[in-house]
């Protein structure tokens, strides 16, 4: 018999939407961004997970599930002030969207 385990939806996320660039001091251009926040919940990154990843040279920082009607194939989200770039994304139904994370290096 399985149990049905229900997730805490309490999670504060910022899709990262660009919405135009600007330019840094050296002339850079520089994308800015637009932050539509969303609740989502996070999964624990199982050892498997790791092991797969880890043989394709990718590291996993979070996983996260969002609503997939929230989502338009952003690549950045923004999680306690802490940017991560989306690695994959797998539909897990017809309302849940399972997004592998790694976190962001520099400020982009």
């Amino acid at each position: 018999m399985e149990v049905l385990k229900l997730s805490n939806w309490d999670l504060e996320v910022s899709l990262l939407k660009v919405s135009g660039e600007t330019e840094n001091k050296i002339g850079d251009k520089i994308p800015t961004y637009e932050k539509v926040e969303i609740l989502a919940f996070e999964k624990p990154i199982t050892r498997g997970e790791l092991i797969i990843a880890g043989q394709s040279n990718i590291q996993i920082s979070k996983i996260v599930v969002i609503h997939g009607f929230e989502y338009s194939n952003e690549e950045l989200l923004e999680i306690d002030g802490v940017r991560y770039q989306v690695i994959s994304s797998y539909k897990i139904s017809n309302e849940e969207l399972e997004l592998k994370l790694k976190s962001k290096k520099g400020g982009a």
